[in-house]
């Protein structure tokens, strides 16, 4: 019997150790390697700009023990199936363009009516504050991080375009279904293809005018055809960066924070700037290039394009009400909290 008991006390000794162990591990967190994927090249200022100064902050936050694998240019999947990827856990963390499945997020597409956005970067920060009393209804599958405009773009065309009627009969790529509707009330033939298809198309002769931000322009060398520029921010593209909710659950408490203090408004507002200013360095470039003209718009032009995209406003309202929810009340207050930033149109 007393050896009986020698050896329950050495048992008893050992795990009393492991216990001891078990809570020194546990106050470190364990080491997580989440994927991230984005749509654009590793030279846009999305990329260098914006995810990976993201990453880096979310990794120092967590002591560490986020690490944050970025897969750029549509390595993992498609721009359009990124909900989708971070929805099934293909990837962690998912940079997604909120319009580009038209019909299928009819609240958020709002944010992309022409002619609505000023400024950016406080433009992103009243889209997140205004989206986050819809976002868990209309985006329950994710958590949504941020959300953000893109640096904004406009119209490059073959001749000079200054209003509306000018549009009548040309081609146009269109970046978005708000936008398309915007050309197609002024009679033009909105053409709906990805950036570089589109730049093919210029360069065959397909279409006669494209919706680019500026440095798109000249990166993908639409510029060698297109030499009128009109110098208006006629769209701007929501975006959101959406995260696994099962990803994000198994984080620690700690890990979890990490995450959440690069979330939000706060974060909304910052991320985009490096691609704000990506963006205006096209203008800039197209504004000192030979045979290139940089078109003003007159206030009375101005208020044309609004009063057209009023119409698409009324039409994006009628979409809203077939799924229930009032789209004037919603978009009141989207335009109430991008007036009370000073970031409407």
């Amino acid at each position: 019997m007393a050896f009986k008991l020698r050896i329950t006390g050495a048992a008893i000794g050992a795990m009393i150790a492991g216990c001891a162990g078990f809570g020194v591990a546990q106050a470190q967190d364990s080491n997580v390697t989440l994927r991230l994927s984005h749509n654009l090249p590793t030279n846009n200022a999305l990329h260098y700009g914006v995810m990976e100064p993201w990453a880096k902050a979310v990794s120092e936050a967590s002591g560490d023990s986020i690490k944050i694998d970025i897969y750029p240019a549509q390595q993992l999947g498609a721009a359009k199936d990124h909900y989708n990827m971070a929805r099934d856990g293909i990837v962690d963390i998912a940079f997604y363009l909120v319009g580009i499945e038209p019909g299928r997020f009819p609240i958020v597409s709002g944010a992309e009516i022409p002619f609505l956005v000023s400024d950016n970067d406080k433009g992103s920060r009243a889209l997140y504050e205004w989206y986050s009393s819809y976002m868990d209804t209309e985006m329950p599958d994710v958590k949504v991080c941020a959300m953000f405009y893109d640096g904004g773009g406009s119209i490059h065309s073959r001749k000079k375009v200054e209003v509306p009627e000018d549009l009548q009969g040309m081609k146009i790529r269109s970046p978005n279904k708000m936008a398309a509707e915007l050309y197609r009330l002024a009679g033009g033939a909105p053409i709906q293809m990805s950036a570089n298809d589109a730049a093919e198309a210029v360069e065959r002769g397909v279409v006669d005018a494209v919706s680019f931000p500026w440095k798109l322009t000249t990166s993908l060398g639409t510029d060698r055809v297109l030499k009128y520029h009109m110098d208006a921010k006629l769209y701007s593209l929501a975006t959101a960066l959406l995260i696994n909710k099962s990803s994000y659950d198994a984080l620690s408490d700690k890990q979890k924070a990490a995450i959440d203090q690069n979330c939000g408004a706060d974060a909304s507002e910052h991320m985009p700037r490096a691609w704000t200013e990506y963006e205006d360095e096209g203008r800039e470039i197209l504004k000192n290039k030979e045979g290139h003209e940089i078109v003003s718009l007159s206030p009375e032009h101005l208020e044309l394009w609004k009063a057209m995209s009023a119409n698409v406003r009324a039409a994006w309202e009628k979409e809203v009400a077939a799924t229930g929810a009032d789209g004037a009340k919603i978009f009141d207050e989207l335009k109430s909290k991008l007036d009370s930033y000073n970031a409407s149109y």
